[in-house]
C-alpha cells in the first residue's frame, strides 16, 4: 500500500505530473554561464526517468542513474560525471529551486518550459535535394561489423568520383554529430552538389551499426574505413580509380593508414590530422584548451597535469588511449605515396595547426611524396567553423557548421586531383 500512495503522490503533484521539460542556468564560473535542461518522464508503472541537457556544451546529454520525488523535494543521481541536484518544487510545480553539485555546490533554478531551445543552423540540408540519397551498409573491418551508411550521389548516369567520410574520435554517428552541428551532412551535401559521390557512416557499435566500439583502436577503424572503399569498388556507378579517404580529427590519423595500405587510393585529406603522437597532442590540446576557456597560466597547466596523470593511469585499461598514446603518425605518412590535402584551422586548440601540419608535411617529405598540399586556415577551430578562440565551449554557440573557406578549399583540390569539373 505505501508503494501505491507514493505513486498517486509523485503523479498527482501539485495537480500535474511532475514529467516534463525544464529549463536553467548554472553560473559556472570560468565556463560561464552554461543553460542547463531537465527532461524527466513517467512510465505507466510510475517510475520516473530524466536526463541533464547541457545546452551550451554541444546539447550533451547526461542520463540521471536515479530520479526521486518525495513530497516537493527532487533529487536525481548522475554518476556518470560525478554529480547530483536536489531541488524543491514550486507550490503550483513549475519552477524547481534547488542545487546542482559537482565538486562545488551551485544554485540552479529550473522552470518548466514546452521544449528546450534549438540552436539555428542554418546550413543544415533540406530537401528536396538535388541528388539522391540512398541507405547503404557494407561489411567492415571484423566479422561482427556491420557498417549502417547514407551514400549521396549525383542524378544521372555515370561512373562518379567518390568520398569516404572518416569521423574523429569518440564513437560518432553518420553525421558527425556534436555540440548540436551535424558537419558531415554539411561535407556530404557540399561534396556532392560539387559533383562527388559520398559515403558516410556510423562508427561500429553506433546507431545503426554493430560490432563493439569499446576497446577498439584506430587501427581497428582503419580497417572499417578500407571497408567503405571496398564497398565503394562493388559499385558500378562509381570510378573505382577516383576514391578519396577524407578524415576529420582522429579520422585524419586514420586515413594515412588506409592510405599506406592501399596503393589504388586516389587521395587522402586530413582535416586536423595529427603528426605527432598522441601523447604529444595531448600534452598541449589540455592547456591549450583551458587557457582558452578563461583559466590562466598556472590553472592551466595544473588542470592539465592532473587530467594527464589520470589519463597515463587508464593506460593499460583504455585500449584506445594506450594506442593514440603511443601511436607516431610519421612512419605511416611516409609510405603514403597517392596525393594528399592536409588542412587545419589557425584557431584549432585541440590539435595545434603549426606542430601537426610542420610534423605531416616533414613525414610525407621524408617518404618522397610531392603531391602534398599543407594549409592553415585564418579563424577557424578544430570543427573548421569561424571562431573567436577557438576554445570547445564555443563550438554549440558558433551557428556556423563549417567555413566557406574550408568547404571551397577542400572542392578545389578534389577537382583537380580527381580531374573532375
Amino acid at each position: 500500500m505505501k508503494l501505491l500512495i507514493l505513486l498517486l503522490a509523485v503523479s498527482g503533484l501539485f495537480g500535474q505530473s511532475v514529467a516534463g521539460t525544464y529549463l536553467g542556468q548554472l553560473d559556472a564560473g570560468f565556463a560561464g554561464k552554461l543553460r542547463l535542461g531537465l527532461e524527466l518522464r513517467q512510465s505507466s508503472e510510475g517510475k520516473l526517468s530524466g536526463e541533464i541537457v547541457s545546452i551550451d556544451q554541444g546539447y550533451a546529454n547526461i542520463p540521471a542513474a536515479s530520479v526521486q520525488v518525495e513530497g516537493k523535494l527532487l533529487k536525481i543521481s548522475l554518476p556518470v560525471i560525478g554529480a547530483s541536484y536536489e531541488g524543491s518544487f514550486s507550490e503550483d510545480g513549475k519552477t524547481i529551486t534547488g542545487t546542482f553539485t559537482q565538486g562545488a555546490a551551485l544554485e540552479l533554478v529550473l522552470k518548466r518550459v514546452a521544449e528546450l531551445p534549438r540552436p539555428a543552423r542554418p546550413q543544415e540540408p533540406k530537401p528536396p535535394f538535388v541528388y539522391e540519397v540512398e541507405e547503404v551498409s557494407f561489411t567492415g573491418g571484423a566479422p561482427d561489423v556491420t557498417l549502417a551508411a547514407t551514400l549521396t550521389k549525383p542524378k544521372g548516369a555515370g561512373r562518379f568520383a567518390a568520398v569516404v567520410l572518416v569521423s574523429g574520435s569518440g564513437p560518432q554517428n553518420r553525421d558527425e554529430e556534436l555540440a548540436g552541428h551535424k558537419p558531415f551532412w554539411i561535407w556530404a551535401d557540399a561534396l556532392t552538389r560539387a559533383g562527388f559521390t559520398v559515403l558516410r557512416y556510423d562508427d561500429r557499435g553506433t546507431a545503426k551499426s554493430t560490432g563493439k566500439f569499446k576497446g577498439s583502436t584506430s587501427n581497428d577503424f582503419a580497417l572499417d574505413a578500407a571497408g567503405a572503399v571496398t564497398y565503394l569498388r562493388t559499385r558500378k556507378d562509381i570510378d573505382a580509380t577516383k576514391i578519396v579517404v577524407m578524415g576529420h580529427s582522429e579520422g585524419g590519423l586514420i586515413a594515412p593508414i588506409v592510405a599506406a595500405a592501399d596503393p589504388k587510393l586516389a587521395g587522402i585529406v586530413l582535416l586536423a590530422g595529427t603528426g605527432v603522437t598522441g601523447e604529444k597532442v595531448l600534452r598541449r590540446q589540455l592547456p591549450d584548451l583551458a587557457r582558452a576557456a578563461g583559466l590562466n597560466e598556472e590553472m592551466a597547466q595544473e588542470n592539465a597535469k592532473k587530467t594527464l596523470e589520470k589519463m597515463q593511469a587508464n593506460l593499460s585499461s583504455d585500449l584506445w588511449l594506450k594506442h593514440f598514446w603511443a601511436y607516431d603518425p610519421a612512419p605511416t605518412l611516409q609510405k603514403v605515396k597517392c596525393p594528399v590535402l592536409a588542412l587545419n584551422g589557425s584557431l584549432d586548440k585541440q590539435v595545434n595547426a603549426d606542430e601537426n601540419l610542420t610534423a605531416i608535411g616533414a613525414a610525407l617529405r621524408e617518404g618522397g611524396n610531392k603531391n602534398v598540399t599543407i594549409e592553415t586556415l585564418p579563424k577557424l577551430n578544430h570543427l573548421f567553423q569561424t571562431a573567436q578562440t577557438g576554445s570547445g565551449q564555443e563550438y554549440g554557440k558558433i551557428e556556423e557548421t563549417l567555413s566557406p573557406v574550408a568547404i571551397e578549399t577542400v572542392q578545389t583540390w578534389l577537382k583537380k586531383t580527381l580531374s573532375t569539373k
